[in-house]
Parts: structure tokens; C-alpha cells; sequence
């Protein structure tokens, strides 16, 4: 999973410099030879009719089927004469001058009467060829040439390149940065799951290890039966627990952790909780002083995960605590706010953005998935849950939305 970033940034930019291989082929070679060939067809349609006066759009059944087709550029054939006396239009000087080189090109060369010709001049790229027209009174035919310039195609077809060049740059931009960041994030996450999967193999092993040690101090008779099955089935019940913790996480993550949701009153979820951590509070001295309103507090949640993540942050601050817990719940118009804050010595700055993180190991040394639970069962009950530092230790603060 090395390099991910890198790898979706170069499929892009291949991607976009083959898109724009293809947009060159089509635009500079397809599209300009279909021009060339329209324009010589048209030239062929005219010089084969010989009468400048047919309209374009043909209706009668005489034509044959290319006739009644026509051709876009037939509107655009300029005819040139060819008698010695002739000039060119004075009119217009880029007229002038493009029409006195193309009679100069053709006076020095062998032109073939209905063949067509390309001659390029500056911005213009002419498609013509040389005609004749008989005479009624049997003077001799009048030659003429005819000609399309599809110069003001060709030019804009250079000037898309650019525009769709600078129009590709700019979304490769975009994407490259896009995909370099999603590649990244992909990087974080599959690092996050390796670190996870690391460190919960080492929590489970090492409640595992003193099973061992003390189910073979049992079997080698240097160990107490009792306080080594006593601690055998701590162990068991820690391991237990974690692996219950590990499963549920793992259930979220895969979206295959759906709610129960029922109304009750939040108060009774908190005294569960606080009963559920009882023998914890007890070992240590600690007292929980619930602080709730005498008004039944109606939330809509699943009672048996939303308890959980209350007695994971609880747990969690027992082992912090001085002397005492406070558990606090007030209900305003759209949400039910729980905050549970210890008398300790709070969270240290650096601990605080990764409070929430798996494993994490902080200034204590500690680790586990208590906290992480918490927040994804909050999340999946549309709820907030933050830490921060009181004025007399840590705060952990829970916000739920209120049954409607």
C-alpha cells in the first residue's frame, strides 16, 4: 500500500496526456482532412454544373443523390477569372494580395482542368482548382478558378488546441491534487489499520501471557490455586471485553452495526451505567456524583450501546479520578448534553487531538478502545462527543439529539 498517492497521480496524468493525444488526432488530422475533402467536393459539385446561379438546398428529382445532398462549403466558393486583363479585387488588400500569389502560383505551373489543388499562403489554406465554361457563340471556353479558404478553420482548430490544452492542465491540476490527497488518505488509513491490528494483537497478548504463567505455576504446584484462578479469570474477563470492544468497532467500520432505537429516559441509562462501574469506583475510592433534573429525559437511542459508551468514558475516568466523578445531564430544546468530568489532572496538550484515537498510547502509557467506541457509537446516534480540560481535570462531553 506504498505509494499510492504517486500511482493515481501518474494514472491521471497518463490518462490526460492520452485524452489529449486523441483530442490532437481528431482535431488536427480527422477534422481538417473531412474539411479538405468537403471543400472538394464542393469545388467538383460546381465545376460539374457549371452554373453559379443553382440553389443550394435542392428539391427537384433531377439531381442526382451527392447534388441533393450539398455540401456546407458551397456557399463559400470564390471564383477568380483568368483572362489576361484581370485583377484582383484592389478592394481588399489580404484579398488582393492571397488572389495575385494564387495566379502567380498557377501561371507557373501545369493546373489540370476538375483537379482540385491546396495552396497555403500566411493564415490561408485554399482548396481550388481550374474550370472552364463553354460559349454559346463558339468563342473560345472561359476559364475560371474556383476556390475555398478554410484558413479561418485550420486557425481555429490550432487556437482549440491551446484552449483545450489549458482546459486539460487545469482539470489535471485539479485532479492530481485531488487524487494525491485521496491517495494519501488511503495511505493514513491502511497504516491506521496496520498500527490497529498491531496493537490489538499486543493487548490481547498480554492478558493471555499471565494466563499462561499462572495456568503453569498451577501445573508445576508452585502457585496458589485460588489467587492464581482469581487472576486467571481477571485476565479472562479483560480479555474478554476487549475482544468484545474489538468486534464492535469492526462492526461499525463495515456498516453492519445497526441501531435499536426505542425512547426512554436517559436518567435510567446513566444510573445503569453508574451501577455498571460500581466495583471499579469501589476498589479505588472513588465517588460518582450524579447531578440529573427531577424531568424524565426522553431520548430516542439504542439503551444498549449508548450505556456502553457511558460506562467506557466512566471507566475511563475512574482510573484518573482523585476522589471523585461528576455525572451531569441538562435537556435543552433540540439536544441532551452528558458530561462527565474527574477531579484529576486533566489531559495533557498533546494527548487531546488523539483522545479518541484506537490504541493510543498516551502520557500515561496506556492504550486501548474504550474512548474510540464511545465516539463511533455517538456518531451513529447522530450525536457529538469532545474532550477537554475543566477546571479540575478532564471533561468528557456527550450530545445527543431529543426524541421528537
Amino acid at each position: 500500500m506504498k505509494n499510492i498517492k504517486l500511482r493515481i497521480v501518474y494514472l491521471i496524468l497518463g490518462s490526460a496526456f492520452l485524452l489529449f493525444a486523441l483530442f490532437v488526432l481528431a482535431v488536427n488530422v480527422i477534422i481538417p482532412s473531412h474539411f479538405v475533402n468537403e471543400a472538394k467536393k464542393a469545388l467538383l459539385n460546381e465545376a460539374e454544373y457549371q452554373n453559379r446561379t443553382i440553389p443550394y438546398l435542392y428539391d427537384e428529382p433531377d439531381y442526382d443523390e451527392d447534388w441533393e445532398e450539398g455540401y456546407f462549403f458551397t456557399p463559400s466558393i470564390v471564383f477568380l477569372e483568368l483572362e489576361d486583363s484581370y485583377q484582383p479585387n484592389p478592394w481588399n488588400r489580404d484579398v488582393y494580395l492571397l488572389e495575385k500569389k494564387l495566379l502567380e502560383y498557377c501561371a507557373g505551373r501545369d493546373i489540370t482542368l476538375d483537379q482540385c489543388y491546396t495552396f497555403k499562403m500566411d493564415n490561408h489554406h485554399l482548396i481550388f482548382m481550374s474550370a472552364q465554361e463553354e460559349q454559346d457563340n463558339g468563342e473560345k471556353p472561359y476559364a475560371y478558378i474556383m476556390y475555398i479558404d478554410i484558413g479561418p478553420v485550420t486557425h481555429y482548430i490550432v487556437t482549440l488546441n491551446w484552449v483545450f490544452f489549458a482546459v486539460l492542465l487545469a482539470i489535471s491540476s485539479i485532479m492530481c491534487l485531488l487524487g494525491f490527497r485521496f491517495g494519501r488518505d488511503i495511505e493514513n488509513e491502511a497504516e491506521r489499520q496496520q498500527t490497529f491490528f498491531q496493537n490489538a494483537s499486543h493487548e490481547l497478548k498480554t492478558p493471555l501471557m499471565a494466563i499462561q504463567g499462572y495456568a503453569e505455576g498451577i501445573q508445576a504446584g508452585v502457585m496458589d490455586t485460588g489467587s492464581a484462578a482469581e487472576v486467571i479469570l481477571e485476565e479472562s474477563d479483560r480479555m474478554t471485553e476487549l475482544v468484545d470492544e474489538l468486534l464492535d468497532i469492526s462492526k461499525i467500520d463495515m456498516g453492519r452495526q445497526p441501531l435499536t432505537l426505542s425512547e426512554m429516559d436517559v436518567r435510567e441509562l446513566l444510573y445503569d451505567s453508574i451501577r455498571a462501574v460500581e466495583p471499579a469506583t469501589a476498589a479505588s475510592g472513588i465517588t460518582i456524583v450524579p447531578d440529573f433534573p427531577e424531568e424524565p429525559i426522553i431520548v430516542k437511542c439504542d439503551d444498549t450501546r449508548l450505556r456502553r459508551a457511558v460506562t467506557n468514558i466512566l471507566s475511563n475516568g475512574v482510573r484518573y479520578a482523585r476522589s471523585e466523578l461528576r455525572l451531569t445531564c441538562r435537556m435543552d430544546k433540540r439536544h441532551v448534553t452528558i458530561r462527565i468530568q474527574d477531579d484529576g489532572d486533566g489531559i495533557a496538550a498533546e494527548d487531546l487531538p488523539h483522545i479518541f484515537d484506537r490504541f493510543y498510547m498516551g502520557r500515561s502509557g496506556k492504550s486501548g478502545i474504550g474512548l474510540a467506541l464511545a465516539k463511533e457509537i455517538v456518531h451513529l446516534h447522530k450525536g457529538t462527543i469532545r474532550a477537554y480540560n475543566g477546571e479540575t481535570g478532564a471533561v468528557f462531553e456527550i450530545s445527543i439529539p431529543v426524541s421528537r
